[in-house]
């Protein structure tokens, strides 16, 4: 899914718009982040199955509900998005984004809504890797904002190391 590769930077290779290249070991790995694509909607639903059935999400979403996601997703009627998670030719996880206004701050936010890599892949920098290209994806939000399973500590040490913080705050909802 990577294009060609562009000039070495401090062990970088940076890519197209939406990929980098970095060595590992002696070897060199492609990450790429891609919108989410109609022809992998198989492997991103089994891949949502997974995440929103582990221990990462607060309590098991319902099947439909994951299906339904996943269309508003790729119907792009919603003010979210999916990315898709590479490494070389490989989809090994997906992000999901969503941008609105919020009025204590004046400005704009990005919600880390999910963050999944599939099990091999993580502890490589992937997800470090995808939150840094949101974050340059989006110059002008004032916040970046995320929720964390509070027993999910590689997730807290990896969101404090970029400078996310913990807010005590309480949210309440009501379903409709």
């Amino acid at each position: 899914m990577l294009k060609e590769e562009g000039d070495i930077m401090d062990n970088k290779v940076l890519n197209e718009k939406n990929g980098i290249s970095y060595s590992k070991s002696d070897e060199k790995v492609c990450v790429g982040f891609y919108e989410f694509n109609e022809k992998n909607k198989k492997y991103l639903l089994k891949m949502m199955k997974e995440f929103y059935k582990s221990d990462a999400v607060s309590h098991p979403i319902p099947t439909d509900i994951i299906e339904k996601l996943l269309e508003d997703i790729l119907s792009k009627e919603f003010g979210i998005k999916g990315y898709e998670i590479y490494i070389d030719s490989n989809l090994i996880g997906f992000g999901i984004l969503t941008t609105y206004y919020t009025s204590e701050i004046a400005g704009i936010t990005v919600q880390f809504e999910d963050i999944y890599i599939q099990k091999e892949y993580r502890s490589n920098g992937v997800a470090r890797k995808y939150i840094d290209y949101i974050m340059k994806e989006n110059p002008s939000a004032k916040r970046f904002r995320l929720e964390v399973s509070p027993t999910n500590k590689r997730a807290i040490k990896l969101y404090t190391e970029l400078g996310f913080e913990m807010i005590e705050y309480h949210q309440m909802i009501v379903e409709k």
